[in-house]
């Protein structure tokens, strides 16, 4: 599956310059927080930034020279060789990740079980499309919530040999599931969402969980999902420059723990709609944001993450088909090398739709 087009660049010298200067501003005159974690407050100050209580100024350049020892792709190892894939290489499709709630074929919406968990995971081992069958792919409420992170990793294992995500619900989550999978700190078996709190925050768990996932040898995703107007800037450049600032950090540090650490960025924002009072998807402005970001990503030589078929849809109807393609169409655009949230998802979500992911495969595949 290779892509048919040039990767679409549409950011001028120019104005990534511009765009950097802002990110490097905010980095050394507003600072990041990275809150309750003095392990990580630490490994700031030895590369040099200044830490006042909870917030760390640094400077751009520092970090750009930290992040520069990631690799541009690396191998996600799965259970057997066949199903390895390379992240870097070519766009990766990756399943929706997250939905508390699911709607089966019959039109049935609930909560999600156990059962439908393993629907999922079966559903996604079996698509020509997908490389991976992720993790977190809805909650099974009828697991007691602390033994979901291995219940769920052995739905991966027992139904699929392709790469699978590790656990960020605690660093012991992570740790336990890391121990049941088996995996070897020299390849990278599982990847790990680290998401910031725009704006400017990256919380204690995500912290700790990139660092536990980073001394494992195991992989990250570290993406800042801005809403502008509520938590980004309202413009789609200052939104850009506000979430690098973030992801820099967070790329920084996982190679200040372990140089050479496998690691993804990725930036995403969708306009805050205030009829509403929540995230509009499927937007113009999205679209943008996807492109220009992976635009900025790449320049600092780490493999970029996109999103796939995003709508605000509640069904499984035109506008959720019209919305997903066109944010997916700026991920293809700009190749983005791991695509998130590829098929499935809907009303904003919080819903797994099993018809949908049919129709997302099938609308995917035809377009590459």
């Amino acid at each position: 599956m290779q892509p048919f087009l040039p990767v679409y660049a549409p950011l001028s010298d120019q104005q990534i310059k511009h765009i950097e200067d802002m990110a490097d501003q905010v980095l050394a005159e507003v600072g990041v927080i990275l809150q309750d974690d003095p392990i990580s407050h630490e490994a700031m100050a030895a590369v040099g930034a200044r830490i006042e209580s909870d917030k760390v100024f640094t400077k751009g350049d520092d970090l750009r020279a930290l992040i520069a020892q990631a690799p541009r792709q690396f191998t996600w190892y799965g259970q057997s060789p066949e199903c390895d894939v390379v992240i870097g290489e070519k766009p990766l499709y990756a399943p929706t990740y997250g939905p508390p709630v699911v709607e089966t074929h019959d039109e049935n919406r609930h909560q999600a079980t156990m059962a439908d968990y393993e629907a999922l995971v079966l559903l996604c081992d079996r698509s020509e499309l997908l490389g991976t069958t992720g993790s977190l792919l809805t909650i099974p409420h009828d697991v007691p919530e602390e033994a979901r992170p291995i219940a769920m990793a052995r739905a991966h294992l027992e139904h699929s040999k392709k790469p699978m995500c590790g656990s960020i619900i605690s660093e012991q989550a992570l740790r336990d599931v890391a121990h049941e999978v088996g995996t070897d700190p020299s390849k990278c078996h599982l990847m790990h969402m680290i998401n910031t709190t725009p704006p400017l925050v990256i919380q204690p768990n995500p912290l700790r969980c990139l660092r536990a996932a980073v001394e494992l040898g195991q992989g990250n995703m570290v993406a800042s999902y801005m809403m502008m107007g509520a938590t980004a800037p309202v413009s789609i450049m200052g939104a850009l420059a506000q979430g690098l600032a973030e992801i820099m950090v967070g790329l920084a540090l996982t190679q200040i723990y372990r140089p050479g650490a496998p690691v993804v960025g990725g930036l995403f924002a969708t306009p805050f709609e205030m009829q509403q009072m929540g995230p509009m998807f499927g937007s113009p402005q999205s679209q943008l944001v996807q492109i220009a970001g992976a635009q900025l990503v790449r320049r600092l030589g780490v493999p970029c993450r996109g999103d796939g078929m995003l709508s605000s849809s509640k069904l499984n109807d035109a506008q959720a088909g019209y919305e997903g393609a066109i944010t997916l169409a700026a991920s293809q655009l700009c190749q983005a090398d791991f695509i998130l949230h590829s098929i499935g998802w809907s009303e904003f979500g919080r819903s797994y739709n099993f018809d949908k992911c049919l129709a997302d495969e099938a609308l995917i595949l035809s377009s590459i």
